[in-house]
């Protein structure tokens, strides 16, 4: 174990000033996000529902789900929920009078609706993004509302865009996250999520340049697996940064482990180049850190 371990984690970690704790968001912050999300879940229901005609669901998605949601560590960026919204029929996507575009804007309707009647609560609907639609929250979080159609009998989703639809299911990668550990093992791989996504978030302040969050999940999910267990959260840190720094020097394709035809990377040459650049200046500190005798040092 290094001598920096409990600086990363501590199981008493309500007390002490952790790591772990600085970059997570506190029991008050998931309380008042989750009761926003619920909120708006029931009126996107109902309204859809009305607009449309349709059986309509929700189920939350990315980094909230898969419990390695951050703090926002720059001013001016916000907490992120992403919400999926559902209209569900029986049969393929391209049945019903609906398209993916239309789809799409109903949801955006529906969001300007409880933007009106929740003044006090919500700042805006933001612009239109290719793949949902964005509502801001005082407090200085925002829901991201991507649209799908869900076929009930085959289990199979697909994305509303502008474009028309898009295969993309993200039960399926959360499914494979969850089983791909028990539940110890699962707690250390979402901390250390939390750590990369924190340092990428400070050594890379323009979001669009850094990488994506299911990027980095994926790489240290699979990361953790090749080495068959992680150690204290310091030295786990260390060897999963070598570990990812490794598989990128030779290949920056990284496929989605759901849909081997998907590549994550979605960053330019450019942007490819300065993230493995820092990693292996982020080992190198790691090394250095780890070999450090103790606390202080």
């Amino acid at each position: 174990m290094g001598a920096a371990s409990s600086l990363f984690y501590s199981s008493n970690d309500t007390e002490k000033q952790t790591l772990h704790r600085r970059v997570t968001p506190s029991s008050e912050q998931f309380e008042e996000q989750q009761e926003r999300w619920n909120a708006l879940a029931e009126h996107l229901t109902s309204d859809l529902r009305e607009r449309c005609g349709y059986s309509i669901r929700t189920w939350l998605q990315g980094s909230y789900k898969f419990g390695t949601q951050t703090r926002p560590l720059r001013q001016g960026e916000e907490f992120d929920i992403d919400l999926g919204i559902y209209y569900v029929w029986k049969g393929s996507r391209d049945d019903e009078d609906y398209g993916p575009e239309t789809m799409k804007g109903f949801v955006r309707d529906s969001l300007a609706s409880y933007t009106a009647d929740n003044p006090d609560e919500v700042v805006a609907v933001a612009p239109s993004k290719p793949r949902c639609e964005r509502i801001r929250f005082l407090g200085d979080f925002h829901i991201d509302v991507p649209a799908y159609h869900l076929e009930p009998d085959l289990d199979e989703r697909s994305l509303a865009t502008p474009d028309g639809w898009e295969d993309s299911d993200p039960k399926a990668i959360y499914v494979w996250f969850r089983d791909a550990f028990d539940d110890i093992e699962r707690a250390k791989v979402r901390r250390q999520i939390r750590y990369l996504k924190a340092w990428a978030a400070l050594k890379f302040p323009e979001a669009g340049n850094r990488p994506s969050s299911i990027l980095l999940t994926v790489l240290i999910a699979e990361a953790a697996r090749d080495l068959g267990g992680l150690s204290a959260d310091d030295e786990a840190l260390r060897d999963l940064v070598e570990h990812i720094a490794d598989r990128l020097d030779s290949d920056w394709e990284v496929p989605n482990p759901v849909d081997r035809t998907e590549n994550l990377v979605r960053m330019s040459s450019q942007q490819m180049s300065d993230f493995t650049g820092a990693l292996s200046t982020l080992l190198d500190i790691a090394d250095r850190a780890c070999a450090a005798e103790t606390e202080f040092a």
